[in-house]
């Protein structure tokens, strides 16, 4: 396969009044392209397998050809290598006498004006007529060990003694990350003046103080769905001053929204039954408990208490371009020529 030759970017500009041919819209298609590859190569990395691209053996007893389902995937280049409908592909013919090995499938890049009318009449309506629907051509390669240029191995299978064995074992499809990672953001209140309040309970009439809570404000984050939210209180627990500890040991995130949370801490001690003991144990040792949002509100000032938080959306998956079609077979004697011999 030749390499990308190197070439500089161009601008495709018209003036007004200008007779324009089927060649010049051509032209700014292949300039545009260009572009979204060389961004894809130099921002993104883009290399691998994005999405589908699924091959097993057909049929299963006597296989004679891979079957690959439709998918998306971006060669060493950065451009997209799209299969939109299934496809069967013959396993590879001429196979050198006595090979013990690998011989890999790889998808290659083949543009639009490489394509035969028949193949791009219908490229836009995926009908069942078209025959090899994409930007993309299948060849199989001998070995494993494949330069990057020339295309995305999406399959391999193994041979032993000149005879078929069935998939290669050793085979890792590439698969290509996300161009898009999770929404993070962060965040914390201000230390010393975080708007505390108490945190209470009514169970069977009587109210019941827990401990206190605060309303976190993540508006500023522009979330459009309900976040994962993490958030940890930050600042000294305990006054050697004052002897005074916060047991501060339960803290909990809740009515998680687009714009914020409630942060919650747990200021009883526990457990219950060993409340009398733990008391004791205090006054012994001359330190108390700060368990009344009314005192934990004075120790928080002068503490410099806050709470620290991290909000992570996960972006919602792009649904598939594809659609279910019949799959089309690709005649052997079209990928004979295709069939390299590489060492």
């Amino acid at each position: 396969m030749a390499r990308l030759k190197s070439k500089k970017l161009e601008r495709v500009r018209y003036w007004q009044g200008q007779m324009l041919r089927s060649q010049d819209f051509l032209n700014l298609e292949e300039v545009e392209a260009q572009r979204r590859a060389w961004h894809n190569r130099a921002l993104h990395n883009a290399y691998g397998v994005a999405e589908g691209l699924a091959c097993i053996l057909v049929p299963s007893l006597t296989p004679t050809g891979v079957s690959i389902s439709p998918g998306l995937a971006y060669d060493v280049f950065g451009r997209e290598l799209i299969l939109e409908r299934p496809l069967i592909i013959p396993l590879p013919a001429g196979i050198p006498q006595g090979l013990s090995g690998a011989v890999s499938l790889l998808m290659r890049y083949k543009p639009s004006h490489h394509m035969r009318p028949d193949e791009i009449s219908e490229v836009c309506w995926n009908a069942r007529g078209s025959v090899a629907v994409g930007t993309a051509e299948f060849a199989w390669a001998l070995g494993d060990r494949l330069d990057p240029a020339e295309g995305v191995a999406v399959f391999a299978v193994s041979y032993a003694a000149g005879s078929l064995t069935g998939p290669d074992p050793n085979f890792n499809q590439i698969s290509l990350q996300p161009l898009a990672g999770p929404l993070l953001a962060n965040g914390s209140t201000i230390p010393g003046s975080t708007p505390w309040e108490p945190w209470i309970l009514q169970v069977n009439g009587p109210l019941i103080n827990l401990g206190v809570q605060t309303r976190i404000d993540t508006s500023a984050a522009g979330f459009t769905s309900i976040p994962c939210y993490f958030a940890t209180l930050q600042g000294p627990l305990w006054s050697p001053k004052t002897l005074q500890l916060v047991p501060a040991l339960f803290p909990n995130i809740t009515d998680a929204a687009i714009t914020g949370f409630t942060f919650r801490l747990w200021l009883q001690l526990f457990p219950p039954q060993d409340d009398l003991r733990i008391r004791l144990a205090a006054q012994a040792s001359d330190f108390s408990f700060i368990t009344s949002p009314s005192d934990f509100l004075l120790y928080a000032r002068q503490q410099n208490l806050y709470v620290s938080w991290v909000g992570c959306q996960m972006l919602a998956a792009a649904t598939s371009c594809t659609s279910p079609a019949p799959s089309v077979t690709l005649g052997a004697a079209s990928l004979a020529s295709a069939f390299l011999l590489n060492s």
